[in-house]
């Protein structure tokens, strides 16, 4: 296995190993959900986008690999000067962070935490979160069966 894969597979866990832990302590009902998402929904976020880029780089055959991932294709073309034409998946993924889909929604900055209106649960103060735990779930879903099925076709060439 490439070792860029192989960080791209350790950060996929390491997010549904996150959303393991916000499933249980939601279950559990001692903290309110918007604390645990705020609290926990960045983590997911972040491992996800750095499971993306690491397989950006695979897929681009980057040797050695960086010590942080790109986040988009276009970061990858701009760090890494790639030649035309891009090999199929490539453009397939940037043609995806163009859409209004979930990639984009996974890339898309957070807005920042002073423009949210802060609420007050019971005697904490929160922000109301960016995301819920389904669509943190849907970002993992889609992201792993995207590096999955590229993965089969990295794996035939």
């Amino acid at each position: 296995m490439n070792p860029a894969r192989g960080l791209a597979n350790q950060k996929l866990y390491h997010a549904a190993i996150l959303q393991r832990m916000l499933a249980a302590e939601l279950a559990r009902e001692e903290i309110p959900q918007t604390v645990l998402l705020e609290a926990v929904g960045e983590s997911v976020r972040l491992q996800l986008l750095e499971a993306y880029g690491w397989f950006l780089l695979e897929l681009a055959d980057i040797q050695p690999l960086p010590s942080q991932p790109p986040a988009s294709v276009s970061q990858l073309q701009q760090h890494w000067e790639l030649t035309e034409p891009l090999r199929g998946e490539l453009i397939e993924l940037q043609a995806l962070e163009a859409t209004q889909g979930w990639l984009s929604e996974l890339q898309a900055s957070p807005a920042a935490p002073a423009s949210l209106t802060p609420r007050v649960t019971a005697s904490l103060a929160v922000a109301a979160p960016e995301w819920s735990s389904q669509q943190l779930a849907g970002w993992h879903s889609g992201l792993s069966g995207l590096i999955d099925r590229m993965s089969h076709s990295l794996d035939e060439w």
